[in-house]
């Protein structure tokens, strides 16, 4: 039965829906210790952080069942714990727990605390027209006079120099019901 829920838990958790869960318990102080129900989400897909999200909705529970861990003597072989293996196995039984105390909630029509959390990714250099950032050196900037002449030696130089997107990511507002 573990390695069933240890499986079905690893392939849940590289899913958008595990990431909102985190980013919702990162950014709602309402979630702390209680279940988070994601109904729907969208990330921002160019970012390379997991956690930059356009929006997350969903509802926070209450936690009325409490999951039943192992005891880590059972990934104690020889006198050496298995601190990986224990803390993915609490984690899966900690997700199964989370959705079976949902869906008991949701079939006693139990009302959830509802939320919104939208956020906004942006280019903090977007409206710099500037072809090389501050920092370069007067010949370096004085390129950006000719940029279709890229026949100066100085440009293998001024390639470090240049005014390159910068991203930045933000909540924009949290709504809670």
């Amino acid at each position: 039965m573990h390695d069933k829920l240890l499986k079905k838990y690893l392939e849940y958790a590289n899913t958008e829906e595990s990431f909102a869960v985190l980013f919702v318990k990162k950014h709602l102080v309402q979630a702390k210790g209680h279940w988070v129900d994601i109904i729907d989400c969208r990330r921002y897909e160019m970012s390379p952080d997991n956690l930059h999200f356009r929006f997350v909705i969903g509802g926070v529970y209450k936690k009325k069942i409490q999951p039943e861990y192992p005891s880590k003597s059972a990934y104690t072989i020889d006198g050496k714990f298995n601190e990986r293996e224990y803390y993915l196995m609490v984690r899966a039984i900690t997700w199964e727990t989370a959705h079976k105390d949902i869906e008991q909630q949701k079939s006693k029509n139990v009302a959830a605390t509802k939320f919104k959390i939208t956020g906004v990714s942006y280019d903090k250099n977007r409206s710099n027209k500037n072809y090389f950032r501050d920092d370069a050196p007067p010949e370096i900037k004085a390129l950006a006079n000719n940029l279709y002449n890229r026949t100066n030696p100085l440009w293998d130089k001024a390639m470090q120099y240049l005014n390159k997107p910068e991203y930045v990511y933000k909540i924009k507002h949290v709504y809670i019901d």
